[in-house]
């Protein structure tokens, strides 16, 4: 068999339709085609060449151009690129080299097992997109098996970044992947930031040690699951930017089996928020506030849902909601559990307008550890705001009358 740098080497004249040959990366077999058009159709020609993908020979003074056959079913394997995940060499510029590609021809990245040594930011970036709009997935091995480590300083080990006109999301999907840093180092940067997109998919993500684990900036109709985020300053911190304004708030968010676990500062934070909703999510731990929330009245008045999450351990409130404009929130079925003894109220509905809000909270749990001692000064639900514009639906269960 001949490896592909030998193929396309000068001293080789052959011209075949299809060859096959070995990666002279992977050591794995490739098949070569050669072909007269690009992925979209145009003709072929030097511009279109990328040395990995689409390749070129000259033979007797004439061009001829070749692609690789497995890549033309919509999936690039960045160790065709030199990507090495041994946590050994720097596969930095590989797996940049990969997503501009990737982006370019609108290719799925398929990312190995293995760790991924970083020095510097990952982008990928949708505005680069040109005739091909494709939907674009990072498809990792699982948590624990493919891992991104950046050695930094890095302020965003992986950035998402949406096309110049939102309007025309090509959609996005990154999943089974882990990110986090060498032990040791200060938490700075964002582990995976995602901006400027309508339609986003983050399933089986786990990120740890930075200043903020996850975060969606100007991002709207999106789904995470199974998310964890965890030993970071702010688990997560969601908003929309001012300075540039962006084209959207937070909304139209599922958050699914998600986890928000020992973070310094916040578990989660998302800004200005509506139509959010988060079930079966985890939020134990943190130093500060679990989840804190804030409504503005922007582009609809439902704010947030809650359902069947799980709160334990968190040294300040569970939840703080805070909201200046009428607004409606749900809370159904979740577990409030407190273990710190002096620790205050659960929930925290602060209005600070002089409009309606309307709270559901239906069939929640609200309980402590045996060694917690109840205190009439911490309150399962406390209201802060003129009492008379505060309207609550309760059926909820209080192992402590001091507290309900």
């Amino acid at each position: 068999m001949i490896f592909t740098d030998v193929f396309f080497s000068a001293s080789n004249s052959n011209t075949d339709n299809l060859v096959q040959l070995v990666d002279s990366q992977t050591n794995e077999d490739v098949n070569f085609k050669r072909i007269t058009s690009w992925i979209d159709g145009t003709a072929m020609d030097d511009t279109k060449v990328d040395h990995i993908i689409y390749r070129k020979k000259i033979v007797g003074g004439n061009p001829f151009y070749y692609v690789r056959t497995d890549v033309t079913a919509g999936d690039l394997d960045v160790r065709i690129f030199g990507v090495k995940a041994d946590d050994i060499n720097d596969d930095t510029s590989a797996l940049q080299a990969a997503f501009n590609t990737a982006c370019k021809l609108g290719l799925n990245i398929l990312l190995p097992a293995g760790i991924m040594k970083t020095t510097q930011g990952l982008l990928l970036d949708f505005s680069w997109q040109g005739t091909v709009k494709n939907r674009i997935r990072i498809i990792g091995k699982g948590l624990g098996n493919s891992v991104i480590k950046n050695y930094g300083p890095t302020s965003i080990p992986l950035f998402i970044k949406g096309p110049s006109d939102p309007s025309r999301p090509p959609y996005f999907s990154v999943g089974d992947l882990t990110i986090t840093k060498p032990e040791g180092e200060t938490r700075y940067g964002v582990g995976l930031l995602i901006q400027d997109f309508i339609g986003a998919e983050v399933n089986n993500i786990e990120i740890s040690n930075y200043d903020i684990g996850f975060q969606l900036v100007n991002v709207c109709n999106a789904q995470i699951s199974f998310l964890i985020s965890k030993y970071c300053n702010y688990g997560m911190y969601n908003e929309r930017t001012k300075n540039p304004e962006g084209f959207t708030y937070p909304n139209l968010l599922n958050f699914q089996n998600c986890t928000f676990l020992g973070n310094v500062k916040f578990g989660a934070v998302i800004i200005s928020g509506h139509a959010v909703k988060f079930d079966s999510c985890g939020f134990e731990g943190n130093f500060g506030v679990g989840l804190q929330f804030t409504f503005a009245g922007y582009n609809g008045r439902e704010a947030l849902s809650l359902i069947n999450n799980y709160f334990e351990g968190n040294a300040n409130h569970d939840i703080y909601f805070e909201t200046s404009s009428m607004t409606a929130l749900s809370l159904i079925s979740n577990t409030f559990n407190k273990s710190i003894i002096g620790r205050v109220s659960d929930v925290v509905v602060n209005n600070l307008s002089n409009d309606q809000v309307h709270m559901s909270s239906l069939s929640n749990s609200f309980g402590h550890s045996a060694t917690y001692i109840p205190s009439a000064s911490s309150k399962n639900i406390l209201y802060m705001g003129d009492p008379s514009k505060f309207y609550l639906l309760n059926n909820d269960m209080h192992q402590s009358s001091l507290e309900s």
